[in-house]
């Protein structure tokens, strides 16, 4: 089914949006796919990219992405996962990148503000 932004926007309230991006996995899978949204990314790059980021088990951090958060963001149309394929793709959701920009924009923030606290 082939969604335009505005249906998907009108799929996924506010609430939703937030409940997706609760979760740091899942914020780092939307920044990845949105930064390589021209083409699909298999579940392995997704793995890669992630557990760059956290020291997790790769097994442990694939089975969660493909039992728990791909299908939990496909069900909400923000991603359309392939899992037979095991491809994930970008479906484009403005609310979400808008609240997902602010969200790195306060993190960074946050960091800059602990590291110039810390050369005080």
């Amino acid at each position: 089914m082939d969604a335009s932004p505005n249906d998907t926007d009108e799929r996924c309230s506010l609430d939703e949006v937030f409940k997706l991006l609760a979760d740091t996995h899942r914020r780092h899978i939307l920044i990845h796919l949105i930064e390589t949204a021209d083409q699909p990314v298999p579940l392995e790059t997704l793995v890669e990219h992630l557990q760059t980021r956290a020291n997790t088990n790769r097994e442990q951090l694939q089975t969660h992405l493909h039992h728990l958060h791909l299908p939990k963001l496909a069900d909400y149309g923000v991603i359309e996962y392939n899992s037979s394929l095991q491809l994930v793709s970008y479906t484009e959701h403005p609310r979400l990148e808008a609240l997902l920009q602010v969200g790195q924009s306060l993190s960074d923030r946050d960091y800059e503000s602990d590291v110039n606290e810390s050369n005080s």
